[in-house]
């Protein structure tokens, strides 16, 4: 075993939460570091749906605009090394390995894995001197351990039902967990969806005397779509640009490009140049998000109901002309039941084959398969592991039908594993 591997294995045995909650002894950690989180240009991200797309999108802005650019983000879908980048570049095992024994070296009171990758990176950020950090939010907001840091900007995407078992079961206790990460004094942009969770992060910046930006649907438009890029324009107070493109990949990641765009103007000021926001937005690409990983397959680690509905519309629009196949996996802490109604009672499938999440936390196959099967009068096909599901949906691959993968970001990482394994044969 490398000293690489050993890391990883050390890493992945640490338990997901610290034995006290708070954030005390992670200070306490970064201080016996130097503080490594304390940069100069840091923004902090959260929310439901959209913060690593909308993180990666302004991240790539910023490179463009000739910036270096720290990104840190969750969770990872092959390596670990996934999770901490700088301008798109993946942190080496040796630095990985090096940055590992820097903080362990400093442990009292043992940190959880998140805090201990969230100081990895802190470390990393700081002695590459980057000029950028970005970092999203594990999960909620106001005990994550990332809200340890003193932004420049904060951002919050979208905010729905998800992590209810920690968060809360209202869209209030939600939002007042996410709205946690604002500052005093820091700007606050956020993308306004519904008015419960706007009044809240509009209340919590005013009381914090933070300046807070919108961005709203009617702030945007799709113009059209062509064949490889999806074209649209946005104008508000802070910018105004026509005729921007990203990928085609989905529809959801418009309302993400836009956050970023705004985030942009907002770091910048009079600064700002439109053709960092082009090529950014141009070059702006997130794996496991409507991701066409083999031709004719395409993975999303959508996992909740708000994300799966968003999904849908990506498909009912840009892949109508297909016939398709359903790989499905979930976890037992998501509203599956809601997330299987959306795809059930707006798309059509040829064929729907269900698998395990390879998670301890993964839901029941029988329960999953059940809840399908109550929607259809296909028969739902049930296989243990994902390498066997994705065997069995080549079976019913052809040119006119395509492979859609999605539920959870362990099918994303679980297929990517597979298509690796196909390569390697």
């Amino acid at each position: 075993m490398t000293e690489y591997e050993k890391t990883v294995d050390d890493i992945l045995n640490i338990p997901m939460f610290a034995k006290k909650i708070g954030h005390e002894n992670l200070s306490a950690l970064l201080g016996r570091l130097g503080n490594p989180e304390r940069m100069p240009h840091v923004i902090h991200v959260a929310g439901t749906n959209g913060k690593g797309s909308t993180c990666k999108a302004l991240s790539t802005i910023l490179q463009k605009a000739g910036y270096q650019v720290g990104l840190f983000t969750s969770p990872h879908l092959v390596r670990l090394n996934e999770r901490i980048q700088i301008n798109g570049a993946e942190i080496s095992d040796e630095d990985f390995t090096a940055c590992f024994a820097k903080v362990k070296e400093k442990f009292t009171i043992h940190p959880s894995f998140f805090e201990v990758m969230f100081a990895m990176a802190a470390v990393y950020f700081k002695e590459q001197n980057v000029d950028y950090v970005i970092y999203e939010t594990g999960m909620g907001g106001r005990l994550d351990a990332t809200n340890v840091v003193k932004p420049e900007l904060t951002i919050i995407t979208s905010v729905s039902y998800d992590h209810m078992q920690y968060l809360g079961n209202t869209i209030e206790a939600i939002a007042a967990e996410k709205a946690g990460i604002i500052k005093p004094g820091v700007p606050v942009l956020y993308f306004k969806r519904d008015d419960i969770s706007s009044g809240i992060i509009e209340n919590t910046a005013k009381s914090l005397h933070s300046e807070v930006v919108s961005v709203e649907k009617s702030e945007y438009i799709i113009n059209y779509l062509e064949d490889k890029s999806i074209d649209f324009s946005m104008h508000n107070r802070y910018y105004s640009y026509d005729h921007l493109k990203i990928k085609k990949t989905s529809l959801y990641q418009v309302e993400n490009a836009c956050l970023a765009a705004a985030a942009y103007a907002i770091l910048m000021g009079k600064h700002a140049e439109e053709t960092a926001v082009r090529r950014g937005l141009l070059d702006f690409y997130w794996e496991g998000r409507m991701d066409e990983v083999m031709p004719g397959i395409y993975v999303d680690g959508a996992h909740n109901e708000e994300a799966i509905c968003s999904y849908v519309e990506t498909l009912k629009l840009l892949h109508s002309e297909y016939k398709k196949v359903l790989v499905f996996a979930v976890v037992k802490d998501k509203d599956y039941k809601a997330m299987i109604r959306c795809l059930m009672n707006n798309i059509s499938f040829d064929k729907i084959i269900v698998t395990n999440a390879p998670s301890d936390r993964k839901a029941s196959l029988d329960d999953i398969a059940s809840l399908f099967s109550e929607m259809t009068e296909q028969v739902v096909e049930k296989v243990e592991n994902i390498p066997d599901a994705m065997d069995r949906a080549m079976d019913f691959k052809t040119k006119d039908r395509n492979i859609y993968c999605v539920g959870s970001l362990y099918l994303v990482g679980g297929v990517r594993k597979w298509i690796t394994h196909r390569r390697l044969l």
